[in-house]
């Protein structure tokens, strides 16, 4: 689907990584002039609602949808897999991505975290309710984290909840249908005073990386690109810092990668 171009930079973001684009595309606005508009995903990201997984739901909602629009400039998602498989699936120029920021993983667990979980190893014990995500930034998560552990059975077998994305998987621990879920730290302000964070020890963390990427049908590639670059700026990943991410140049003054 072609579209005019009017000079709007468009932009597909996954949902939970929204907040912080806002902010930093307001500062590029105010200084080059140029207009950001933001799309976020409308489907299983759209409205706050527990839904779990069924068969027909087992793809990436965020890729689906970027590719049945073919409108957007640029694609933000909370995983770089997500845009491996763009590249792969012709739906994201090849070498025309740029790394923001990484996020890290973390215990949700609803307000006043009622099956009082402290740790990772707290998920392996009788009768306590994990939910994972299936699609987009979260896919395969409890594996990375519980297999390095030595608790893939243990905990695999306390998984309750299959969730269709992120905002899902919150929804599932506020309304407290589970006691706890893998997610991200940055989930702290999708629903505050509903969820709580419980970090992990550095040593247990997946990180996983909040990328840009120029989509193949984008029809502004120099605005489009510009702002790229502008998202890479320590300005712009003060943004997302603001929300828990880090940025690369903090991975490596608190990480020592």
């Amino acid at each position: 689907m072609q579209r005019e171009n009017d000079g709007t930079i468009k932009i597909f973001s996954a949902r939970a990584c929204a907040a912080p684009l806002e902010e930093a595309a307001k500062l590029f606005e105010e200084q080059t002039g140029l207009h950001v508009e933001i799309s976020v995903c409308s489907r299983h990201c759209a409205e706050p609602v527990a839904e779990e997984a069924t068969g027909a739901s087992g793809g990436d909602d965020f890729l689906v949808e970027i590719a049945e629009a073919g409108v957007h400039d640029l694609a933000i998602g909370g995983a770089e897999y997500l845009l491996d498989d763009g590249e792969v699936r012709g739906i994201v120029q090849k070498g025309q991505r740029r790394i923001i920021a990484c996020r890290r993983s973390a215990i949700v667990v609803p307000a006043g975290n009622p099956a009082n979980i402290q740790s990772v190893e707290d998920l392996a014990r009788p009768g306590v309710r994990v939910a994972i995500s299936m699609i987009d930034c979260l896919k395969g998560l409890w594996e990375d984290i519980t297999a390095r552990l030595g608790l893939l059975e243990e905990i695999g077998r306390n998984i309750a909840f299959h969730a269709n994305g992120c905002i899902a998987i919150v929804e599932a621990v506020a309304d407290r249908r589970v006691d706890a879920a893998f997610g991200w730290t940055t989930f702290a302000h999708l629903d505050p005073g509903r969820i709580e964070i419980i970090e992990m020890p550095e040593a247990q963390q997946i990180l996983r990386g909040t990328g840009v990427a120029l989509l193949a049908f984008s029809d502004n590639p120099d605005a489009a690109t510009r702002f790229m670059d502008f998202l890479t700026s320590d300005e712009a990943r003060a943004c997302y810092e603001g929300y828990g991410w880090l940025a690369p140049s903090s991975q490596l003054r608190t990480r020592r990668v």
